[in-house]
């Protein structure tokens, strides 16, 4: 039992520590805000029609994609968390793609235990 609690710690520190290095990376930035997320990227000399954004099914990804004249940019980020494809809006502001979604709610499943 305490090698499962000892192994549970460590992938919950492995997941805090990959929000964090998300946090720091210059080009994009991510951000919780409760039961949403927010990731900005920097995507400037583009027009709103110029860029091609799309979310993987199962919600841990994301593909930002546009161009414009000699202006190209694409940008895959696997998220640290899944969110609800279905909730994803985009806007496009002064250089940066705001894109807002709701994570998933982790379900727990109770397991019977048998003695």
């Amino acid at each position: 039992m305490e090698d499962l609690k000892r192994a549970m710690e460590e992938i919950s520190k492995s997941l805090q520590k990959m929000v964090e290095d998300l946090k720091e990376r210059k080009d994009y930035r991510f951000v919780e805000e409760g039961d949403e997320v927010r990731i900005e990227i920097d995507m400037p000399g583009l027009e709103p029609a110029d860029i091609a954004l799309s979310v993987a099914k199962d919600g841990t990804a994301i593909r930002a994609e546009g161009a414009r004249g000699d202006r190209k940019y694409s940008k895959y980020i696997r998220l640290p968390l899944k969110i609800d494809p279905s909730t994803v809006s985009a806007l496009y502001r002064s250089g940066v793609l705001t894109i807002t979604a709701k994570k998933v709610k982790e379900e727990e499943i109770r397991v019977p235990v048998r003695g």
